[in-house]
C-alpha cells in the first residue's frame, strides 16, 4: 500500500492557513504601530534598573509572582518608584530587561500585576529590541508593578510526548512548550535507570520557551515495573528514597522538572494511597528546588453508578501536581458519551487549568475481547485488502473483485462518517467483527472542543514524532493552538467512496466502490489492479498483481458490462 501525497486539495489546508497568515500580519501591523506611536507620540522616557542600587523609574524586585496558565515571565517583577505620575495628555516608554536573551518576538506583552485580586492583568503589546535583550512599550500610566509575560498559545500548554531519541514533528516545532520524553524508568533500589535525550535531537527551540520534562515511564507490559514500583510505594522509607533519587537526577541533569507516568498501577486503596503520598513528598521537593512536576494519569472509567478512577486519587494528585495530563480514551464507541461526565467530575476534583487534555494520531480498533491503537497505515492496508473471485483467469472475461474489508456486499459499513463517535470508521469481519475509527484532521477537531468546553488547561498529543505511518493532526492543532477554537468539520463524502483502475481492460465499479468487475484484456500477462481509498485527509493505494491466461477458443467472449 502507498500513501499519496497529503490531505485532498479540496480539505482545511486553503482556510486554515490563510486565516493563520492574516493573524501574523495583524500582529505585525499592531507591532509597527507601537513603533510609529513610539516614534511621533509626546512621552516621557521611564527607564528601568538593572543594578543592586535603582535610581530609576522601574526597579526590579525579588518578588516571585507566577504568571497565569499558559503564560511564562519573561522579565522580573519591576515596581514603580514611589511618587511617579503620568500627565493625563502623555505617555510613557517602559523599557525592561529580559531574563534571558531571545530572537523571538511572538505573544509578547506588558502585564500589570493587581494586588487587590491577586491576577495579572495585560497592558498593550512588547517589542523586543535587534538584539534580543530588551522590551519596550509606550503606557498611559505607571502601574505599580510590570512584567513582561509570553502568551504560550491560546489553548493554555500544548505537550508533546515522545518516544526516546524521537524528534518532533516539523510542524510541531514552535508550537509545542512542553516537551516529554519517555527516557527513564524506576530501578528496584529506588534509583533512576535510562538515558536522557538530548533536547536538540528533539527539534525543540532551546530558547527557554520550551520546558523539557522528561517521563519515568512504566507499563505491565515489563514484567519487572508493577513489583517494583508497588513495592517502592508500599514503605514510606522506600518511598522517600525513590523521591530523593528523582530530585537528585532532575537537578544533576539541569531539568525544568519532571513527568511522572506509572501505568496499570492495581486499582487498590493502600496502592491509591501511597501513590498519592509518593506524589505529594516529590512534588514538595521538587518545588523546594524550583522544579516543575507533572502527572500523567489514565483516563477515568465511566460506570452506571460512578466515575471510577481507578489508582489514581485525581484530587490529591492534583494538589500536588504543576500539571495532570490525562492519557487517551481509546473506545470511541462510548467516548463522546462518556467524555463529559468524565470531564465533570474531574474539573470538580481538580482545577481545570491543571487538567491537560490529551489527542492521538492513531486510530483505534475495537474488536470482541480488546480496545486497541492502530496506525493510519495500518487502518487503510485493512481496508484496501483485495481479492479475486473465481479460480482461473482468462482473457476476454469479466472478473470480480471484491474489497473484503469494505464491500457492502459481504455485509461491510464501507468506509463511513459516524456523526455518533465523530470519526471516519469501517467495520470488518475478523474473529467476532472488528471497528477501526480512523484518528485524523476532522475526528480530532471534535475532542478538542472538550478543552474549550471544560476551559482545561491545554492540549498534549500521544505521540507528536515525524512518523509518517500516524495521522498527521497539525493541521487542525494549529489553528486550535493559535485561536482556542477548534474546526468542526466532517469530511466530503465522495472522497471516502473507493476508486479502482486497471492497468489494462474496461471495468465498472459496483457497490459503492466496494467491489470492481473488469473484463480482462483479449492478451495473456499480468496486469494490475489498483484500489484507492481515503479517511477523508489523505489517499491510500493497494495493488493487486493478476495474471491472466489464454482463453479457450471454445468458450464464448462475454459482452461489456456483464456481470
Amino acid at each position: 500500500m502507498t500513501r499519496q501525497g497529503g490531505q485532498l486539495p479540496w480539505g482545511s489546508g486553503g482556510p486554515v492557513y490563510r486565516e493563520r497568515r492574516d493573524t501574523q500580519r495583524r500582529n505585525a501591523f499592531l507591532g509597527g504601530a507601537a513603533v510609529l506611536a513610539f516614534l511621533f507620540a509626546v512621552f516621557f522616557v521611564f527607564r528601568a534598573c538593572t543594578g543592586s542600587s535603582c535610581a530609576e523609574t522601574y526597579c526590579p524586585t525579588s518578588a516571585n509572582i507566577p504568571p497565569p496558565e499558559g503564560y511564562e515571565r519573561l522579565t522580573s517583577v519591576f515596581k514603580v518608584r514611589e511618587g511617579t505620575t503620568v500627565p493625563d495628555d502623555k505617555q510613557i516608554q517602559v523599557q525592561l530587561r529580559l531574563d534571558k536573551t531571545t530572537a523571538d518576538g511572538r505573544n509578547l506583552s506588558f502585564y500589570r500585576y493587581v494586588a487587590a485580586t491577586k491576577a495579572w492583568e495585560p497592558l498593550t503589546p512588547a517589542v523586543l529590541d535587534a538584539e534580543g535583550k530588551t522590551v519596550s512599550a509606550l503606557l498611559t500610566a505607571a502601574p505599580d508593578q510590570v512584567a513582561v509575560l509570553r502568551r504560550l498559545s491560546a489553548a493554555g500548554h500544548v505537550v508533546a510526548y515522545l518516544a526516546h531519541n524521537a524528534p518532533l514533528h516539523p510542524e510541531a516545532v514552535g508550537e509545542v512548550t512542553i516537551v516529554h520524553t519517555r527516557d527513564f524508568r524506576p530501578s528496584s533500589d529506588g534509583s533512576i535507570a535510562g538515558e536522557l535525550t538530548a533536547f536538540q535531537i528533539t527539534g525543540a527551540k532551546t530558547d527557554g520557551s520550551v520546558a523539557f520534562l522528561p517521563s519515568l515511564y512504566g507499563d505491565a507490559t515489563d514484567k519487572t515495573f508493577l513489583p517494583i514500583v508497588t513495592g517502592i510505594l508500599a514503605n514510606s522509607a522506600a518511598r522517600s528514597n525513590h523521591v530523593q533519587q528523582i530530585v537528585r537526577k532532575v537537578v544533576e541533569t539541569q531539568l525544568a522538572g519532571i513527568d511522572i507516568d506509572y501505568r496499570d498501577l492495581p486499582a487498590e486503596p493502600a496502592t491509591r494511597t501511597s501513590f498519592s503520598l509518593f506524589i505529594a513528598e516529590l512534588g514538595q521537593a521538587l518545588k523546594a528546588q524550583n522544579k516543575q512536576l507533572t502527572v500523567t494519569l489514565p483516563a477515568p472509567i465511566r460506570t452506571q453508578e460512578r466515575i471510577d478512577e481507578g489508582a489514581y486519587d485525581w484530587a490529591e494528585i492534583g494538589r500536588s501536581a504543576d500539571i495532570v495530563q490525562m492519557r487517551v480514551l481509546r473506545d470511541q464507541s462510548t467516548y463522546r458519551q462518556a467524555m463529559p461526565a468524565i470531564l465533570t467530575h474531574l474539573t470538580a476534583a481538580v482545577p481545570a487549568n491543571k487538567i491537560v487534555f490529551t489527542v492521538s494520531p492513531y486510530s483505534t480498533e475495537k474488536s470482541p475481547s480488546d480496545v486497541s491503537p492502530l496506525a493510519l497505515t495500518q487502518a487503510m492496508t485493512i481496508a484496501t485488502k483485495m481479492a479475486v473471485q473465481g479460480d482461473q483467469l482468462t482473457t476476454n472475461t469479466n472478473v470480480n473483485i471484491v474489497a473484503d474489508n469494505i464491500a457492502r456486499t459481504s455485509g461491510r459499513s464501507g468506509i463511513v462518517w459516524e456523526p455518533q463517535t465523530a470519526t471516519v470508521a469501517f467495520t470488518y469481519e475478523q474473529n467476532g467483527g472488528r471497528t477501526i475509527w480512523i484518528e485524523n484532521f476532522f475526528s480530532v477537531g471534535f475532542k478538542l472542543e472538550f478543552i474549550s468546553r471544560f476551559k482545561l488547561g491545554g492540549l498534549a498529543i500521544e505521540d507528536a514524532s515525524a512518523d509518517p505511518s500516524i495521522a498527521n493532526l497539525w493541521p487542525a492543532l494549529s489553528p486550535f493552538i493559535a485561536t482556542g477554537q477548534p474546526i468542526l468539520l466532517q469530511p466530503n463524502s465522495l472522497d471516502l467512496s473507493p476508486t479502482w483502475k486497471a492497468s489494462k481492460g474496461v471495468g465498472e465499479v459496483r457497490e459503492k466502490g466496494g467491489a470492481f468487475t473488469w473484463q480482462t484484456p483479449a492478451e495473456p500477462g499480468t496486469y494490475t489492479i489498483t484500489l484507492t481509498v481515503s479517511d477523508g485527509v489523505s489517499r491510500f493505494e493497494n495493488e493487486l498483481p493478476v495474471t491472466v491466461q489464454q482463453k479457450d477458443r471454445a468458450t464464448p467472449t462475454p459482452t461489456t458490462g456483464a456481470r
